[in-house]
């Protein structure tokens, strides 16, 4: 990301998510030589801007994101994971430097990541789950430059684990990880972990509520949680919608926080 001249050098991001979801939806396909692919609408609306956690002025961000995802699996517990997200409409106010407000707007390609997971399933008396690794890369070719990037100008790498265990009723999912970018002036390093907790009902349907934590090594943080509905209409056909509001959002140098998001995806596996 670049600096704004109109800040003195503040950083600015779109992006940030430490431990996204999978395509699809986590879960499919649990097969070999399986396929699928995933469309997800976000909608992400930052209220305030914030240095730590006191708002500066009457200012906002906010993104319409498209995220086109896909998955193969050469054995079920191998596969290759590609997500590709796309700007529709971005806006975002800041202070002008001079008592005013400046307004700016953009859209475009944002920087695609591509995982590599490892599954290990079990299934025992009453339960089964899987525990997971996923390295991950993301890749530079986000719209950058003209004050408003998308993209961090930097490549990242980035290491997930986590553990997924389900009963007829219950499911609970935890997970951590991180990211560091060559270039740490366009993006620092982060770590989180989120925690699911849910209930399987009438044998398609799944209601969550998820907690997620970022930290990053300029001191910004940010806990976001909120409730997520999963549903499979056929063995194909399946879909998700979730809302996250945060409930701690701190900026270690001036950027947007305090958010609220919602998303709604479709995904096709075979």
């Amino acid at each position: 990301m670049k600096s704004l001249p109109v800040l003195g050098g503040v950083l600015m991001s779109l992006s940030g998510t430490l431990l996204a979801d999978q395509p699809i939806m986590n879960m499919m396909p649990r097969w070999d030589h399986g396929w699928g692919i995933q469309l997800r609408y976000e909608n992400k609306y930052d209220s305030d801007l914030l240095q730590g956690d006191t708002v500066i002025g009457d200012h906002f961000e906010r993104q319409e994101i498209l995220h086109l995802e896909g998955v193969y699996t050469w054995d079920r517990a191998v596969r290759l994971t590609i997500k590709i997200p796309y700007v529709v409409d971005a806006e975002r106010t800041l202070p002008d430097g001079s008592g005013g407000t400046l307004r700016q707007r953009n859209s475009g390609l944002d920087d695609p990541t591509i995982a590599l997971v490892f599954k290990d399933y079990f299934n025992l008396d009453g339960r089964s789950g899987n525990w997971t690794l996923a390295p991950q890369v993301r890749l530079p070719l986000g719209k950058t430059g003209g004050g408003y990037d998308l993209g961090d100008d930097t490549w990242g790498i980035g290491l997930s684990g986590g553990y997924e265990m389900e009963t007829a009723r219950w499911f609970f999912a935890a997970g951590i990880g991180t990211w560091y970018y060559l270039d740490e002036d366009e993006e620092p390093a982060s770590i989180g972990a989120s925690v699911d907790l849910g209930m399987n009902f009438a044998d398609r349907g799944q209601i969550l509520w998820e907690t997620d934590f970022n930290y990053e090594k300029d001191d910004t943080h940010q806990l976001e949680a909120g409730p997520a509905l999963y549903w499979r209409f056929t063995d194909t056909v399946h879909c998700r919608v979730e809302w996250k509001h945060s409930f701690i959002s701190y900026q270690g140098e001036l950027d947007h926080g305090n958010t609220d998001r919602i998303s709604v995806g479709i995904g096709f596996v075979f």
